[in-house]
């Protein structure tokens, strides 16, 4: 039986021991693409303080989603796993408890952990019996519900986005500060096509960007007087459409900066054909569709339609959107070196999928699985610890950010996760990690579904029970306008990409651990 001196002993080494492994803030935005911010080339936004954060650390140039829908690609980022393992394979679900969260990993080593702003782990249109982040008859619910969730201890939450937004934890906070929660908003477009811009009578002060920052700052203050590291998740609600900017910052909008949308007539025409049905907004009477709309695309749009003026005007004001979660981000850095956290704190900043914003005829998302969709921003700093300045040119995945995080903070990596421990990449041991990314997306499991393989030069998207599919040469075509799946002089390398697909999905099959002989 240990003494009392004993027992004193190991509690202090135990708490040394903990105060000397990184508190990790992991930020998401939502529907980002890469080119939104000029560390990555970009010279009509100006993202200054992801910018810096970049010249801190490390800019991922090929890192990619694991599916463009935001519940599936979320759960990856939080699982280590892709979504045909851990099951919440579209929005409007629940993500099962069948793979441990990257949450409860830290939660169980001593970790406080902490959750702000859109999680999306559940069903928005669903009731509050049925979960936890309901986007109708919210307010009893937040009132009442704070946590715990997903391995979070506590939880602030925001629901949706935008004009349809202000609900959850943060919908009290602007109730609670205005006595409302809906403002005007007025449309900057002939006609509704889901990227438009709008003019918003939200004051600046009240946006989600402030509230994220309030609350941020709150936690980083008080843990200062915790014994034990953090693991906070901070997730933007923006730049997800609709495409509403506060009033006072409209001013600051300079359409004329923005480049149009790439598309040349005829590019669709060897494409699947839900690609032609979704941009001439016949997706719904397709008999391709599913039980529910396509995610991102509604009821349908004809993109055919739209203008170039208000082409233009929506992806300005996507881009305004960008740069305010930049002073957003600036203000948290500035905490983080305020309080002199920022050299025991890793930072990892991403987003679950991007944007098409016009690009190849169509806007927003869906089963289209161009860069501009599945690269995504990734930059990740801690200071004094990993390199700065560097970038990363050979493929990553979102599906490492979890495994990778453990290692860093010396914690054991699930064994059922799939995705790889990149540390030493990220430390600047070894170049490479991963020589291929698999992408997913399922509009409908007896529908329409698809896979696609990712390399340094090629691209490759299988459809489950068709003849047609995608390969592109992202080297002699990197903007992905001809398809060479059907191309005689390109069948070798389809069957060894093919071959990767079929490998892949077989290293990631569910089994369950065996104990003994028989």
């Amino acid at each position: 039986m240990k003494s009392d001196k004993t027992r004193k002993s190991t509690n202090f080494w135990e708490m040394v021991k903990m105060k000397s492994k990184p508190n990790v803030i992991l930020v998401t935005t939502d529907q980002q693409r890469k080119d939104s911010l000029s560390c990555y080339g970009s010279d009509f936004v100006n993202t200054p303080n992801l910018d810096q954060m970049a010249q801190h650390g490390i800019l991922f140039n090929r890192a990619y989603c694991t599916s463009p829908v935001c519940t599936p690609s979320r759960a990856t980022i939080y699982t280590g796993s892709y979504a045909s393992k851990h099951g919440a394979w579209n929005i409007g679900m629940n993500v099962p408890k069948n793979q441990r969260f990257l949450s409860e990993c830290f939660q169980d080593n001593g970790y406080n952990t902490h959750l702000i702003g859109k999680a999306h782990f559940n069903a928005y249109n669903g009731t509050f019996e049925e979960s936890k982040e309901p986007d109708k008859d919210w307010e009893e619910h937040f009132r009442n519900f704070h946590g715990p969730y997903y391995g979070f201890d506590q939880v602030e939450l925001s629901v949706a986005h935008t004009t349809g937004g202000v609900k959850g934890h943060y919908g009290l906070w602007v109730k609670n500060k205005s006595g409302k929660t809906e403002f005007d908003s007025v449309r900057k477009a002939n006609r509704s096509f889901g990227g438009e811009g709008y003019d918003w009578d939200l004051p600046m002060e009240l946006h989600n960007n402030s509230w994220i920052v309030e609350r941020t700052n709150d936690f980083l203050k008080r843990s200062l007087h915790d014994e034990n590291p953090f693991f906070l998740s901070i997730g933007f609600q923006d730049p997800h459409h609709p495409h509403a900017v506060p009033k006072e910052r409209v001013g600051e909008i300079q359409p004329s900066n923005i480049p149009s949308p790439k598309f040349s007539d005829g590019e669709l025409d060897d494409k699947p054909p839900h690609y032609q049905s979704v941009r001439e907004g016949r997706w719904n009477e397709d008999p391709m569709k599913g039980m529910y709309v396509m995610s991102g695309q509604g009821s349908g749009f004809d993109y055919r339609n739209i203008d170039d003026e208000d082409a233009q005007l929506g992806k300005a004001y996507y881009y305004k959107m960008v740069e305010m979660i930049d002073e957003a981000m600036g203000e948290i850095l500035c905490t983080l070196d305020h309080l002199g956290l920022s050299e025991n704190t890793i930072v990892v900043f991403t987003s679950d999928h991007g944007e098409l914003l016009g690009d190849h005829g169509i806007w927003m998302k869906g089963p289209f699985h161009y860069e501009q969709l599945v690269n995504v921003p990734l930059l990740v700093q801690w200071k004094n610890h990993l390199p700065a300045g560097t970038e990363v040119d050979s493929i990553s995945s979102l599906v490492d950010i979890a495994p990778t995080l453990l290692s860093l903070c010396h914690i054991p990596i699930p064994n059922e996760w799939n995705g790889l421990d990149c540390s030493m990449q990220w430390k600047g041991d070894i170049e490479e990690v991963r020589e291929h990314a698999l992408v997913e997306y399922v509009d409908d499991p007896q529908k329409l579904r698809l896979k696609t393989i990712i390399n340094k030069r090629y691209k490759l998207t299988y459809y489950l029970g068709e003849d047609y599919g995608e390969l592109y040469d992202l080297v002699n075509d990197p903007g992905e306008v001809t398809n060479y799946y059907d191309d005689p002089n390109y069948q070798e390398i389809k069957q060894k990409l093919l071959m990767n697909v079929i490998d892949e999905l077989e290293s990631i099959e569910t089994r369950a651990q065996r104990y003994s002989y028989a």
